[in-house]
């Protein structure tokens, strides 16, 4: 049975974390841009984010710590930024988490492995609720300081 477990946890953490890192280009911090970064960034430190902005703002603070140029402003999108790619790992490993409890709770039969499959998918449900509640507060703050 543990040999089960173990497989199927090597083959979640093959595909899951292959899939985030493509996702995510391999790294936690934004991408810089391909076009110029210091008319990017003046045009930020200038004007804040207007509409068109928005939509490109990884790239500006991918520029930001290409060229070291990070001003104050640009901490709300940071944080931003980095909730955003906390909350698809968190999804990630709770979604590794209920598969791991459906395996339990379908092979358990009448023992208490079913216990424990329905206590994995319940806590990895709970705990997404909770990831997802405090990505939400965070954007609302975030959204009601920048406007």
């Amino acid at each position: 049975m543990k040999k089960i477990y173990i497989f199927v946890i090597g083959l979640m953490l093959a595909i899951f974390v292959g899939q985030n890192f493509v996702m995510a280009q391999a790294t936690l911090l934004p991408k810089a841009a391909e076009k110029d970064c210091s008319k990017l960034i003046a045009t930020f430190n200038e004007y804040g984010p207007n509409g068109e902005l928005v939509e490109i703002m990884g790239e500006i603070l991918g520029c930001a710590i290409v060229t070291g140029r990070v001003s104050v402003p640009m901490i709300p999108y940071f944080i931003v930024y980095f909730s955003n790619y906390l909350l698809g790992l968190v999804s990630i490993i709770a979604l590794l988490f209920v598969v791991i409890g459906g395996f339990l709770y379908t092979l358990g039969g009448l023992s208490q492995q079913k216990e424990k499959g329905k206590t994995f998918i319940m806590n990895a449900l709970i705990g997404m609720v909770i990831a997802f509640l405090a990505w939400t507060i965070v954007n609302v703050i975030i959204s009601a300081l920048t406007g």
